[in-house]
């Protein structure tokens, strides 16, 4: 394909996918022929075509011979999830709930399996990593510590189906709220309690107790970061108030 049929491919795949994200087509629909696709966004049907299947890739379509068909959402793959997030100019919040309480069990999973599993060097550095975390004073630099914690966990772990997933997650979310300006803030004696926790846990090698303090802290985390989404809506409804 030349570069103006791949870019035009893009746009048309973007169009179609936010329209089957947002239900304009539903589950088992058939989508429109190639032919008038083409004509609808005035493209060739090579650009059509790669645009389905790009489609398919994302597991929101399923190309048959006779025709395009509309996959469930819940049929997909875990790459949709950026794109559901940027449907809206907020990120919807009962999906956010739902991502932080699995990233969260995740997080729990992995630090008591790699307490299980380290020797004592690798106990040591994870206790220098929730000694930074303790004595962050930003949100940011404290959010950079936990992110090498966890990824810390999974270098010992050594399990890659937990890394991949959590790297996917990664990519698909944390970036993306953070970009909106959306943080967690505890407070500091929250912090301090919490990484007190841990870092007893991980010094005893008590493993369920490191698993119990992490999952606490992304419990808070999910609290907290719910909270300013819903204060970035009412600001928002309020300033649209405003402006009506």
């Amino acid at each position: 394909m030349t570069t103006n049929s791949v870019s035009r491919a893009a746009e048309i795949t973007a169009v179609l996918r936010d329209e089957i994200l947002r239900g304009q087509y539903r589950p088992g629909e058939r989508l429109p022929s190639e032919r008038d696709l083409a004509g609808r966004f005035i493209a060739n049907r090579g650009a059509v075509r790669e645009a389905l299947k790009k489609l398919e890739q994302l597991g929101i379509a399923a190309i048959h011979p006779g025709g395009v068909r509309v996959v469930p959402i819940e049929d997909s793959t875990l790459e949709v999830l950026g794109h559901i997030l940027d449907l809206e100019d907020l990120p919807n919040a009962v999906l956010v709930d739902q991502l932080f309480a699995v990233i969260g069990a995740l997080i729990a999973m992995s630090a008591r399996t790699a307490i299980e599993k380290a020797n004592d060097e690798q106990l040591d550095f994870a206790r220098q990593i929730v000694a930074k975390i303790r004595t962050s004073k930003d949100v940011v630099s404290r959010q950079a510590s936990w992110r090498e914690l966890g990824d810390h966990f999974n270098e010992i772990n050594q399990n890659l189906v937990l890394r991949l997933i959590g790297n996917g997650l990664k990519t698909q979310f944390m970036g993306r709220m953070e970009g909106i300006g959306v943080h967690a803030r505890l407070d500091e004696e929250t912090t301090l309690k919490i990484t007190n926790e841990l870092d007893a846990a991980i010094a005893a090698r008590d493993a369920v107790g490191a698993a119990a303090a992490a999952q606490k802290h992304f419990n808070l985390v999910r609290e907290r970061i719910l909270e300013a989404l819903q204060s970035l809506s009412d600001t928002s409804t309020h300033q649209a108030g405003q402006n009506s």
